[in-house]
């Protein structure tokens, strides 16, 4: 008996960007190290050189602007998905996909228009806590919620199909 999958979510900006900033977290935290490397030089400098007032007066400068750069990447990351979400009408923030072990690849369908991606053409697919990243390359990445999955069985039976199919290919929490 064949094992399929099928569920409907609309397009969430909330989930976007959290998938968006956990596939970005290495560069966020790179910069962030960097930033914070930077600003312990400077820190330790001024206090080598016992010019406290100077640290004081400039704290902003040396300081701020570092991290004000990262965190300007997460806003301007939350602004450009705010935007792609706004700009979707309603019908095309409507997504279903289907899975099914017997089939050749994924049912897909964005709005009025359907699709299939082939089993061959996914790189891979991750599996986070509250998601499943389908990877097509590195610059298309499909993002599917696990809270759009209304049973917990079905999960499971996702994770089955993804493994057989994808075998090495499928990263998932088991």
């Amino acid at each position: 008996m064949a094992s399929e999958v099928r569920f409907e979510y609309t397009t969430n900006a909330g989930d976007l960007f959290r998938a968006s900033v956990g596939l970005a977290k290495f560069r966020i935290l790179l910069g962030l190290g960097f930033s914070l490397t930077l600003i312990g030089g400077l820190v330790i400098f001024f206090l080598a050189i016992d010019e406290k007032q100077i640290l004081l007066q400039t704290s902003p400068l040396f300081i701020g602007i570092p991290l004000l750069a990262v965190g300007g990447q997460l806003l301007r990351l939350h602004a450009a998905i705010r935007n792609y979400v706004s700009s979707l009408s309603s019908s095309q923030r409507q997504n279903r996909f289907v899975f099914s072990d017997i089939a050749d690849g994924i049912d897909i369908a964005y709005g009025e228009s359907n699709g299939h991606i082939s089993w061959n053409d996914i790189q891979k697919v991750i599996e986070r806590r509250k998601t499943f990243l389908v990877f097509l390359n590195k610059y298309d990445v499909r993002l599917i919620p696990k809270g759009a999955i209304e049973d917990v069985n079905q999960i499971q039976i996702l994770r089955n199909i993804l493994s057989a199919k994808l075998g090495s290919r499928a990263h998932l929490l088991f």
